[in-house]
């Protein structure tokens, strides 16, 4: 027996049931928030749902890549990446 799994497509990514991992935080941070705090069951998932559908929406046809550069672009100061240089600095010499 082979455990190893091949994704259909080289940059699938990592599902949890039917909604990938960005969408899962997402949707998990604003409901306990709303759930706890103001003990609002319905509003959580309704706000939850709201903003995973929005990131779908952002993300579009790019793919979840697309917020990485994002991300990279224009909040340089929070986000680090091991193997780009930082985006302040637009030149280089060579």
């Amino acid at each position: 027996m082979d455990k190893s799994h091949v994704p259909r497509y080289l940059d699938e990514p990592t599902r949890i049931i039917l909604w990938s991992v960005d969408e899962v935080i997402i949707f998990v941070v604003p409901f306990f928030i709303l759930l706890w705090g103001f003990d609002q069951t319905i509003l959580g998932v309704v706000t939850g749902v709201v903003l995973v559908l929005g990131l779908r929406k952002l993300k579009g046809e790019q793919g979840h890549y697309f917020l990485y550069s994002i991300m990279y672009w224009h909040l340089p100061a929070m986000v680090r990446f091991k193997s780009t240089p930082p985006s302040l600095y637009r030149e280089f010499l060579g």
